[in-house]
């Protein structure tokens, strides 16, 4: 049942299989509040995993025009 779980990289978009899958967690602070980021990033693709160290789901308020 297990063996055919896989995941969406939230850099690419692909869907890979889980072993191929890894996720980087980053703490955030946005203001006062502080959060949990949790990017999935394909474990075999150099571009995925450089891009999960900076890659954000939100934009930074403070730096937008």
């Amino acid at each position: 049942m297990l063996e055919n779980l896989t995941w969406t990289c939230h850099i690419c978009g692909k869907e890979r299989p889980d072993n191929k899958i890894s996720v980087r967690t980053t703490p955030l602070e946005c203001g006062f509040v502080r959060i949990t980021q949790n990017v999935r990033y394909c474990n075999d693709n150099t571009e995925c995993i450089e891009e999960s160290k900076t890659f954000r789901f939100t934009k930074d308020s403070y730096n937008e025009n």
